[in-house]
């Protein structure tokens, strides 16, 4: 009757040591989940996007593009319609950016000589920055994807 019980007890403290065990072991590795992607880091084609009076987008038939580093450290980005003597710019736009700062910038539209739009945005976010581009985002409509 003895040898009995610590049978039983052996194979209780069997079974409670492979349970315990069993929780230290860490499960099956889960793939890291992949960072959501903003859909307007998609957008390839340099301009302003939903801004008041229409988007004013690249247009390789008729713009010219130009991105000049000024004295100050800031960007200026210039989309250039000889045709209707027409000029955006953006500037204000520090040179060195990084994801996910927050920065101001100062929109304009000229058509000739005259400013047709002005607005300063003040808490623009960097959504992505690489070697040659830059998107730039006020909220999902309107948004902003320059030359570096």
């Amino acid at each position: 009757m003895l040898a009995a019980r610590i049978g039983k007890r052996k194979g209780w403290l069997g079974t409670l040591f492979l349970v315990l065990l069993a929780g230290c072991i860490d499960p099956k590795p889960q793939p890291p989940v992949p960072e959501e992607t903003d859909p307007i880091v998609q957008v390839l084609v340099p301009g302003a996007y939903g801004i008041p009076g229409g988007s004013q987008v690249y247009n390789e038939d008729r713009h010219q593009l130009s991105v000049v580093e000024c004295p100050d450290g800031t960007l200026l980005f210039r989309l250039l319609d000889p045709g209707e003597r027409k000029v955006l710019s953006i500037h204000n736009i520090p040179a060195k950016l990084q994801k996910g700062d927050r920065i101001p910038l100062h929109f304009r539209v000229m058509a000739n000589g005259y400013t047709l739009q002005s607005e300063n945005y003040t808490d623009i976010l960097v959504l992505k920055v690489t070697s040659n581009m830059i998107w730039l985002k006020k909220d999902d409509s309107t948004y902003f994807v320059l030359l570096r």
